[in-house]
């Protein structure tokens, strides 16, 4: 086998300024389809640096297209050379009798972006740039980047990478790509698309789904995406009707926008979209960023984005691969609800251990599935999920043929696993995957076997049935899908009964953004302003001295918190600057003087104090609202309180979402058991907890810019249907705005 001996195309920075980076508007107008249809589907490819030595990098893409079919025109350039690899090669672009629809930039340094120049000048529709040493060294490098990519962009030329492995569509043979993996593994054309930001991990996806025996239609390596993304690749293999699944790797998302659009047209065709997005810790975070040159994003926004939008997420390229597939096959399941039948007892306790891992249900299968299971089963054989049929097996190899099709309609069915531990001689393996693969097909339900000997997997494989080495791979790989399954359930924008009363205040929330104001809220006027759209918030009253603060207590008429109010303060507790249950005049003047004292102290601009009457409630939980660069406002819920930051147990969403998604979220969330009641405590009313999420989601899609983050905690719940209610708020990044009694859905007393 040949191995690549080219050294990484480097960069020299060169004569290019340090610029902000062109904007993404800047874009030729079109669909990504449209716009990438010369990347996808060239007519002719011309190749900067060609060469006659098939291990270099400018001579990898001519052999590649020579071996696997390309029916366009190679134009290679290399002006030391008449003919390359048996083609007439050109000293220059200019030289060349026709104008490419793409090149191919091999060359390093300056000679990179003078080829890219070149293309921009000659109207080629697209380049793609392997040189690395832009966005992903720093500074001087981004300049370099961005100076040609704007320059490029003006002349209508896109742009794939720099620092690109390439792209590779195996269904035309147009193979712009210098991956070594096409020599280790051949090509075979088929229903994947595999799209990535990083070279090294398109080519390994491709090999391990190859070892699996997939077929790929298109690899495609974007790199620094200083113009093409994998998003907007996304869009433009969905336009290839053989295109059955998309696989993505991303380290950074920038082009959250056009993601969801690959997500909505690949729900449309019933393609599934699985991504591996890399940087969930803070060290991968910040090796993504030093790879691409490009920030990571925040993984429980990227989770967010995901689940939002259907795309399923996979933990890393190996799981990716098994995803893909058992999603490529068949339509999502209807639930979680697994049936295991194997010729081994031990296996189905494997089997049943491994789903309660991941979540998926071993339910009872029904009396009149178990009637049809004992007519064809031995007595000593196991009739209930699981299905054990033992070794009678050896002796009648038509039991799978039997066994499958009376468990095929029975209510406790989404999924099945077919789970071998041991076949060989004596065995009709043959017929087993015959079987199998028929059931699947009648079926249309999700099908995988659990085989770990080689010749008994490849028999099933050969069948088209999906094959997983142990129990603990199918049950996440078919967990997976029940996930993905979820997702496409849902109607893309969740409708759900009756308005909400932040949209009822919309229009006032409109005002936020049109006074332009920006910075911290004060507890009060962030209470205040909340009020006014119309959430819980409680009553209270912003006091300026020990007088104010006891008249306050007595019209209350029940014990106090007191806090001291400044937007200079967001957290107090830590700083001795609130007190709880004050219920007499003496603690009350006591805890304003020792309270002004501290402010003193700390030298901040200083309102007066906050004093409003103790929330009984069964829980405390926070919402919690952060503005993403790249997804928008995200919304966040979960346990509150001082230990909020610790526990890290939260719901994560993208408004807008419904009533109905909100609530399951919270539930699913660790205090969601306490939510519920234990040892006889009431039911907290998590549905009013629910309709808070969903009302702050939309008041954050009204506010816009004008809100950077909001912050709730705690929420005090109540019993079921007593409501919440909002004792402390923060917001960030807002004005006031106008007030309207009639939205007002808590009384704020503000007067001493």
């Amino acid at each position: 086998m040949m191995t690549q001996t080219a050294d990484r195309l480097t960069s020299t920075p060169a004569h290019a300024a340090v610029s902000e980076g062109p904007a993404r508007d800047a874009m030729p107008q079109g669909t990504p389809h449209e716009s990438l249809e010369k990347l996808l589907n060239p007519r002719s490819i011309a190749i900067f640096g060609a060469s006659d030595n098939v291990d270099k990098i400018g001579g990898r893409p001519i052999y590649y297209m020579g071996q696997h079919g390309y029916r366009g025109t190679i134009y290679p350039i290399n002006p030391q050379r008449d003919r390359v690899q048996g083609l007439r090669s050109y000293a220059a672009l200019r030289d060349l009798p026709h104008t490419p629809d793409l090149a191919i930039v091999a060359v390093a340094g300056q000679g990179a972006v003078d080829a890219v120049d070149a293309c921009g000048a000659m109207g080629v529709g697209a380049a793609i740039v392997i040189a690395a040493g832009f966005s992903e060294t720093g500074a001087v490098g981004r300049a370099l980047q961005d100076a040609m990519t704007q320059r490029a962009r003006a002349a209508g030329t896109r742009i794939v990478g720099p620092n690109s492995q390439g792209m590779a569509n195996f269904g035309t043979g147009a193979i712009a790509s210098f991956s070594t993996m096409f020599l280790e593994v051949p090509p075979a054309d088929g229903p994947v698309a595999v799209i990535s930001q990083s070279g090294g991990m398109s080519a390994m996806i491709y090999g391990l789904l190859r070892q699996r025996g997939l077929g790929v239609r298109h690899m495609h390596a974007t790199g620094n995406e200083a113009d093409v993304t994998v998003s907007e690749l996304a869009c433009a293999v969905l336009a290839d009707p053989d295109v059955r699944i998309v696989l993505l790797y991303l380290e950074s998302l920038q082009d959250a926008a056009t993601l969801a659009r690959a997500a909505a047209l690949a729900r449309a065709r019933g393609v599934p979209i699985v991504a591996v997005k890399a940087g969930r810790s803070a060290g991968g975070a910040r090796a993504a960023a030093s790879h691409t040159g490009a920030l990571a994003n925040e993984d429980r926004s990227v989770t967010a984005f995901c689940e939002r939008h259907g795309i399923l997420r996979a933990r890393d390229p190996q799981e990716l691969a098994r995803y893909a597939e058992l999603a490529m096959r068949g339509p999502l399941p209807q639930g979680k609800r697994v049936v295991v039948v194997s010729n081994s007892g031990a296996s189905c306790v494997l089997a049943s251990d491994a789903a309660d891992d991941c979540g998926l249900e071993i339910a009872p299968l029904a009396a009149s599935t178990q009637t049809a299971l004992r007519a064809c089963l031995p007595g000593f054989a196991t009739t209930d999920n699981p299905v054990d049929i033992t070794a009678a097996l050896l002796s009648n190899n038509g039991l799978f043929g039997e066994v499958l099709p009376a468990i095929g309609d029975d209510p406790a069915a989404d999924m099945f696993v077919i789970d071998i531990p041991v076949a060989g001689r004596g065995y009709d393996v043959a017929s087993f995957a015959r079987d199998t693969a028929q059931f699947a097909q009648r079926a249309r339900k999700p099908v995988a076997v659990v085989a770990w000997q080689a010749d008994v997997a490849a028999a099933f494989r050969d069948q088209g049935v999906t094959v997983y080495a142990d129990e603990q791979q199918a049950m996440q790989a078919f967990a997976g899908l029940a996930r993905l399954g979820r997702m496409h359930a849902q109607p893309p924008l969740p409708v759900e009964e009756g308005e909400t009363s932040a949209s009822r205040a919309s229009a006032h929330v409109k005002d936020v953004r049109a006074a332009g104001a920006t910075g911290t809220l004060s507890e009060a006027a962030s209470l205040a302003l909340l009020g006014r759209c119309g959430l819980p918030v409680t009553p209270h009253a912003v006091c300026r001295d020990a007088d104010t603060a006891v008249a306050a207590w007595r019209r209350f008429g029940s014990a106090v918190a007191i806090k001291a109010c400044s937007a200079a303060l967001p957290h107090k507790s830590e700083l001795g600057l609130v007190d709880l249950n004050v219920n007499d005049e003496p603690s009350v003047r006591a805890a304003i003087a020792r309270q002004h004292l501290i402010v003193q102290g700390l030298h901040v601009a200083f309102e007066g104090w906050i004093v409003a009457p103790m929330q009984p409630a069964l829980q405390e939980c926070m919402i919690g609202v952060h503005a993403d660069p790249v997804f928008g406002p995200i919304v966040m819920a979960g346990g509150g309180g001082k230990y909020v930051e610790t526990m890290q147990d939260v719901a994560v969403l993208l408004p807008p979402f419904g009533l109905q998604e909100a609530e399951s979220r919270i539930r699913a969330l660790r205090i969601g058991a306490l939510l519920d009641g234990v040892r006889g405590e009431a039911a907290a009313d998590v549905r009013a907890l629910a309709q808070l999420m969903v009302d702050v989601g939309q008041l954050a899609l009204d506010a816009g810019p004008a809100l950077q983050s909001l912050d709730l905690n705690p929420v005090r719940v109540r019993p079921a249907g007593e409501g919440v209610v909002i004792v402390d708020a923060l917001w960030e990044g807002a004005a006031d705005i106008r007030s309207d009694r009639h939205q007002t859905r808590a009384k704020v007393d503000n007067e001493p």
